[in-house]
């Protein structure tokens, strides 16, 4: 009998890593340990003055600790590591942006700074957050500081100048970001979980419920509207309407976790809508000489779980399609796509490495995917060594990066692009905003309950 070798092993032991069980064991393990030292209402906040992010962040965070009796404890970092930034300037100029939605979504400052941050100014900001940290109002003055700094009409007095105390103050603040398993800024640590900005901040007010630190008896969550909404008016639309004449593009890889709940969130909105949807496989990162490194990659999948429970999506029994998987999945995309079942091929390909353990670089594996999406194994078997796709491929890359964006899952309406898989309610306003247009203008009768086929969309 076969012994069984790494990879057969790994999607069980990645199963195990994201099983509801080992998520308690741990959480019961830092709950002990926060009772122990007397930290059980103590949340540590990660911010850098140079991350857009940290602005709207501090003023959530200000919010919060008016709802829960907790204590937020800032942290003052400087490092971007080049490693977790590949391409740090189109970062910096989408951060920005990005955080600017945000904030405007929870109707906060944004960060609207027209020209860039001087080294200067950084490094003034960086000394007075440090100051920040040691004062009883730490949380308040950090969000002031950062607004100033980030303000499109930036007035502030250069402050306290770097001493060697703040460079060791801030070299023992990324010590402990690295020690307790992080890499970036706007970064939140409570009881042993991660969470990233506003983005991440309803499973904070979860935990923070459930450890019974909430100032009233609500359990209400707040922070929702980048996910909670999402396709929630949608069926009261006609079968045509000037929406659905702009395709919805998803530039997406097949080993990314992040692009699995892109693509089950983009087919959910493009159907609910009537919108055309359009494919766009690209190569992993680490397939286009990108480093993941270990931290970012755990964090992913330790988030990409917890995402897909909220969402109701199946992830975390998961066969790294790295490699041949990937080449064996785009070989075969254009025959998937000339039967008009790409779509399909895609979703059930995600869902088999992702969800299923099924491991793809394997012809079993793969006659199990081909077959379920639809598709002949007899004809795929001989496809698999057409290297045609990379041509494609980097065709959709170049086209990812037209749009200002380097990372997966990406979306593009029309004009409109944005990064993240929560961040498909931007789509969905600018889709909204046409239904509103046209239906004022008598173009369509939004109460035609009509939907179109899989086959109408061009799918």
């Amino acid at each position: 009998m076969r012994r069984p070798v790494k990879a057969d092993l790994m999607p069980w032991f990645a199963r195990a890593l994201s099983s509801s069980y080992q998520h308690a064991l741990q959480r019961s393990m830092h709950k002990a340990r926060a009772r122990r030292r007397g930290e059980s209402d103590l949340v540590r906040v990660f911010v850098n003055p140079r991350d857009p992010f940290g602005l709207p962040l501090l003023q959530a965070l200000v919010q919060l600790q008016e709802r829960f009796r907790v204590r937020f404890r800032l942290h003052t970092v400087w490092r971007l590591d080049d490693k977790m930034f590949p391409e740090p300037v189109l970062w910096g100029s989408w951060a920005q942006q990005d955080a600017t939605r945000i904030a405007q979504l929870y109707n906060f400052t944004p960060p609207d700074r027209p020209t860039p941050l001087s080294e200067t100014e950084l490094k003034s900001a960086t000394a007075q957050l440090l100051h920040a940290e040691q004062a009883n109002d730490g949380l308040n003055t950090a969000a002031r500081i950062l607004a100033d700094l980030w303000s499109s009409n930036s007035q502030s007095e250069p402050g306290p100048a770097p001493t060697d105390l703040h460079d060791q103050a801030l070299f023992e603040n990324e010590k402990m970001l690295r020690r307790l398993g992080h890499y970036q800024g706007s970064m939140i640590w409570y009881l042993g979980e991660w969470f990233w900005g506003v983005d991440r901040l309803d499973h904070l007010e979860r935990s923070l419920t459930d450890q019974g630190l909430n100032r009233d008896a609500s359990d209400a969550i707040t922070y929702t509207r980048t996910w909670a909404d999402l396709t929630s008016t949608a069926t009261r639309l006609p079968d045509a309407h000037p929406a659905a004449e702009t395709t919805l593009e998803v530039f997406f890889s097949i080993r990314s976790p992040y692009s699995y709940l892109g693509l089950e969130r983009a087919i959910q909105l493009a159907d609910a809508w009537n919108t055309p949807l359009q494919l766009r496989p690209v190569l992993p990162m680490v397939m286009r000489g990108q480093s993941v490194p270990d931290a970012k990659k755990w964090y992913i999948f330790h988030d990409t779980k917890r995402e897909a429970d909220k969402l109701g999506i199946p992830y975390g029994f998961v066969a790294d399609p790295l490699g041949p998987g990937v080449e064996r999945c785009y070989a075969l995309f254009e025959y998937a796509r000339s039967l008009g079942r790409e779509t399909e091929y895609m979703r059930t390909y995600a869902r088999a490495v992702n969800a299923e353990g099924i491991r793809s670089e394997t012809d079993a594996g793969l006659k199990v995917i081909v077959e379920r999406a639809g598709l002949e194994w007899q004809k795929a078997e001989t496809l698999l060594n057409d290297q045609s796709w990379r041509e494609w491929a980097e065709v959709n890359r170049k086209a990812m990066y037209d749009c200002g964006l380097w990372g997966v899952p990406s979306f593009r309406y029309g004009t409109l692009s944005c990064w993240g898989q929560d961040r498909l309610w931007i789509i969905e306003e600018a889709i909204k905003k046409k239904v509103e247009t046209s239906s004022t203008q008598g173009v369509c009768d939004p109460t035609n309950n009509a939907k179109v086929t899989q086959g109408q969309r061009g799918n």
